[in-house]
């Protein structure tokens, strides 16, 4: 009875895989109409569309009573979308690299792996790929839950006019490698990105002691160093195991539980309204009592909450403060419209740096 039972749910599976394969292929042949239409009506727009992919996501989660979990259904359907739109338009994203960075990582799990991932030796360089047209889009990295902020990408959004597109959060988990397996008390130095370093000081002092600490550009390239030096320990994530051929000496060997980056996706291109949307401000004023309680009011007044608030020295205006705000709502909204209007009639200088759909 278990082989006959074995035998039928396998012809089962079989007969709903020729039936998926189909649909696949039904839905491709849709998305390939519809973007012939929107070349026709906007030659020069791109054909990727992060407030539709949203909506599209945002309805099939709402379907999802399976038992298949939600982030896995979003992986597939985003791997979905972005196969379909690459009949189209193909999709060049910059990255923080070498090959095997947390950034690539986030990158394959926003866009899927049709996107054609294009490295760059830094944020900025990331942003500059963008102003040159040499890709369409670029993913970086902004915060840490236990590290805080990347300071080099809010420079670069302070000193580029480039719009925040999209942003996603990826859990980030840290593993320690080399090139090969040798007792961890041989070990003479271990090497990564500052920030991986920081989010595994108190595992790193716990089994290594005051180990030398190497600080690498990315932990690619930390994967890349431990490749060719003896007893040399690496902090990276799977992607740079697989890629770089390491040993895994320990896993997850992040202090914090729930440990996230969020990156943020950047490009030329304005976002339209979805169900659930943030807007990012660059907010400037001058070094003087109140001046914060003046931009805050209006948000305040108009009941919106803010999710997130950096301030800085200005790098542009001298005896002044930037303000990062981060805030709910599409700046279309009329509740977010007059709010921009009274910050501005203060005396503030405002920009948007982007509304785009809230990760899901």
């Amino acid at each position: 009875m278990s082989k006959e039972n074995l035998k039928k749910y396998r012809n089962e599976i079989d007969i709903i895989d020729n039936k998926l394969l189909k649909l696949i292929q039904t839905r491709a042949e849709l998305a390939l109409k519809i973007g012939q239409i929107k070349s026709k009506l906007d030659p020069n727009a791109s054909l990727y569309k992060p407030d539709r992919e949203a909506d599209v996501l945002r309805n099939i989660l709402k379907q999802n009573t399976g038992k298949i979990s939600d982030k896995k259904i979003k992986t597939i359907f985003r791997e979905l979308i972005a196969a379909c739109l690459s009949l189209e338009e193909e999709i060049k994203v910059a990255y923080l690299g070498p090959e095997g960075t947390h950034s690539e990582a986030a990158l394959i799990n926003k866009f899927g792996s049709s996107a054609l991932r294009i490295p760059s030796s830094s944020i900025e360089d990331v942003f500059r790929k963008i102003e040159s047209n040499e890709v369409s889009l670029g993913i970086v990295p902004v915060e840490n839950s236990s590290e805080g902020v990347i300071n080099s990408t809010l420079n670069s959004l302070a000193d580029h006019n480039i719009k925040i597109c999209g942003e996603i959060y990826l859990d980030v988990h840290h593993q320690l490698a080399s090139a090969r397996r040798f007792n961890l008390n041989k070990a003479t130095l271990i090497a990564s990105h500052p920030q991986a370093i920081g989010q595994c000081s108190k595992w790193i002092e716990a089994n290594l002691g005051n180990i030398e600490r190497k600080i690498m550009n990315s932990s690619a390239e930390a994967a890349q160093y431990a490749k060719k030096n003896k007893n040399t320990l690496c902090i990276v994530n799977d992607l740079a195991i697989e890629k770089y051929k390491l040993f895994r000496q320990e896993k997850n060997i992040e202090d914090a539980l729930n440990n996230q980056t969020r990156f943020l996706i950047i490009g030329n291109e304005s976002i339209g309204k979805t169900s659930k949307d943030k807007t990012s401000f660059l907010i400037q004023t001058k070094n003087k009592p109140g001046s914060l309680l003046r931009i805050l009011k209006p948000f305040e007044k108009k009941n919106i909450n803010l999710n997130k608030i950096e301030t800085r020295p200005s790098r542009t205006l001298t005896n002044s403060h930037d303000f990062f705000i981060d805030t709910e709502g599409h700046k279309d909204d009329s509740k977010l419209k007059l709010v921009i209007k009274e910050i501005e009639s203060v005396g503030a200088t405002l920009r948007i740096l982007g509304s785009y759909p809230e990760d899901l």
